[in-house]
């Protein structure tokens, strides 16, 4: 019933923040910017989405082998796009949690404690980025930020001792590779950045280097769970934030759409067909 609730309450923030959005960004204006998109920009966009699924498929899969070495790839990478289809309806998209439930001969209480370590990576490596970007346009004192988040995430198993309800996690938590998690959690960020620049090329040639931080700020904003999937949210950061690079509304708004219907739509499609198949 809570559960009910709390879906209840993000779809009508979605459903606000979306009117707010039309608002200022008229619907002619983003089907405008469409109509002039260039095309192959998009496409190229696009084929960054297995890699996307694919270094997330290897961070997880570095998690699942600590409780199952037997585990199949194939039955990885199903547990991801199954966990799409719960996380598009969850607050910061905890719902990606579920992916420790599809994998089988597997400890569960385990394996929902390493998807949350997997979760802390994923949102800890978004953070940096953004930290990064505020010490430049900011201030630099946000770099100290930064390297605070390294630290917390690089020492992240000597503090799970610190956490009563976890303890009994430690011996599992101890196997874990932080350098690596960390490595490809930073790759994936920068991937989403780069695929997030070439979308916006596709309605307007914008700078390289400015882009770069300007992306990394609308993501580490819209990181708060206040929507479905940042759904409004991030379209209205986008607006805000591009205008300093020269993007007009319409295309700043058809830009985040685009990156969400690529990077979240398609995968949870994916994942509800799973679902389906299953069942039949």
């Amino acid at each position: 019933m809570k559960f009910d609730k709390k879906i209840f309450v993000k779809v009508v923030f979605t459903i606000l923040f979306l009117i707010f959005l039309f608002y200022f960004v008229k619907p002619n204006q983003i089907f405008d910017a469409f109509s002039k998109a260039k095309f192959v920009w998009i496409f190229l966009a696009l084929l960054l989405l297995p890699i996307n699924l694919f270094l997330q498929f290897l961070r997880w899969k570095f998690l699942v082998i600590l409780n199952n070495e037997k585990v199949k790839n194939l039955e990885v990478l199903k547990s991801i796009l199954y966990s799409f289809s719960y996380s598009i309806f969850t607050p910061a998209r905890l719902g990606e949690i579920g992916r420790a439930f599809h994998i089988s001969d597997s400890k569960k209480d385990e394996m929902v404690a390493l998807a949350f370590y997997e979760k802390l990576f994923a949102f800890g490596s978004l953070l940096i980025f953004g930290f990064f970007s505020l010490s430049f346009f900011k201030n630099y004192l946000y770099f100290i930020c930064t390297i605070f988040l390294i630290l917390i995430l690089v020492y992240s198993k000597k503090m799970v001792i610190l956490i009563p309800q976890l303890k009994k996690f430690i011996p599992i938590f101890q196997k874990v590779r932080i350098g690596k998690m960390l490595f490809i959690s930073l790759i994936f960020v920068f991937v989403y950045i780069f695929q997030f620049f070439l979308i916006l090329n596709a309605f307007e040639n914008v700078p390289i280097f400015t882009s770069f931080f300007m992306i990394s700020l609308v993501i580490f904003f819209n990181s708060l769970p206040i929507t479905l999937s940042g759904l409004g949210v991030r379209e209205l950061l986008s607006v805000y934030f591009f205008k300093e690079i020269g993007i007009s509304a319409g295309s700043a708004a058809s830009a985040s759409f685009l990156i969400f219907f690529i990077n979240i739509l398609i995968p949870t499609f994916i994942g509800f067909g799973l679902h389906i198949f299953r069942k039949k």
